[in-house]
């Protein structure tokens, strides 16, 4: 899919007001405690909790916006923010990485001055996310929410047979929730593994690494959901491809849980993935 079909508003909808700043974060959060990224009535968010945050340090009332709204109980190493701040107000963008008084589950990992053209949401080129799969016969108490627990861990190789299907340009309707309202279901899989690695908490942990332009609501989590279940009968690649290709949503299997999946990092980098615009179908 080329850039220019990705439906963004133009820079000048979204550029910085005369008389204000625009300050960028970066920012990883616990998402156990959260009921997601945006803001609800009720219920404790990321962005609320953030803006709140931002008030008792500046006494202004703040709008943050994110480069992807995470659901309830997911977590983040890599979400990038921003918010617009009066000119007059003297803290140096990169003081708020520090000076920001935040609950123990969230960090500020960095902090900084933005282009005037930048948006945390419409400038990003590439989201990347990660989904961590522990064995239950290793899996310790410490591990609670920020990990999901199965039977035994999957072939590997079999998982990656399911994740190569992934990549290119894909209407994802089969794994979109019933929520999403997102007028095209069509999205750009630049990167798409699955890899192990030793947990720190002992045996190994698998990890589910995709990187694409843009993702669906609870896409990530209904496509390993499907992994899994498709890999506990080794069911061939082929089958996953077939649920992939079919764009009916009764066709996908579980959807995972949303422990163990992080929005990992964000790109806005337009020569990261540069290539994928003059390969054909993105591959």
């Amino acid at each position: 899919m080329s850039r220019t079909d990705w439906n963004r508003p133009a820079p000048g909808q979204y550029r910085l007001r005369p008389g204000f700043r625009r300050i960028a974060m970066t920012v990883a959060y616990d998402g156990r405690d959260f009921c997601g990224w945006q803001t609800q009535d009720g219920q404790r968010t990321v962005q609320e909790t953030l803006e709140q945050c931002l008030k008792d340090l500046t006494g202004l009332t703040l709008n943050v916006v994110g480069s992807g709204r995470t659901d309830s109980k997911v977590h983040a190493m890599g979400q990038v923010c921003h918010f617009d701040l009066p000119c007059e107000s003297a803290i140096p963008a990169e003081a708020f990485a520090k000076a920001l008084i935040v609950p123990p589950d969230i960090t500020i990992r960095s902090s900084w001055e933005a282009d005037a053209s930048f948006h945390s949401r419409f400038s990003a080129m590439a989201r990347e996310y990660r989904y961590f799969i522990r064995d239950r016969r290793d899996f310790t108490c410490m591990e609670r929410g920020l990990a999901t627990a199965v039977k035994n861990l999957p072939d590997v190789k079999l998982m990656n047979s399911y994740a190569a299907c992934l990549k290119g340009t894909h209407d994802f309707s089969a794994f979109a929730a019933a929520g999403d309202l997102s007028e095209s279901k069509c999205r750009d899989i630049y990167e798409s593994e699955v890899f192990s690695c030793d947990s720190p908490y002992g045996g190994p942990v698998q990890v589910f690494r995709i990187c694409g332009n843009a993702f669906l609501y609870r896409q990530v989590r209904s496509m390993v959901g499907t992994m899994l279940c498709l890999a506990r009968d080794n069911a061939p690649a082929e089958q996953f491809a077939a649920i992939l290709e079919s764009k009916d949503r009764s066709r996908a299997l579980d959807t995972a849980r949303p422990d163990g999946l992080y929005l990992w990092r964000v790109s806005f980098d337009p020569d990261e993935y540069g290539w994928f615009e003059e390969a054909p179908d993105g591959n």
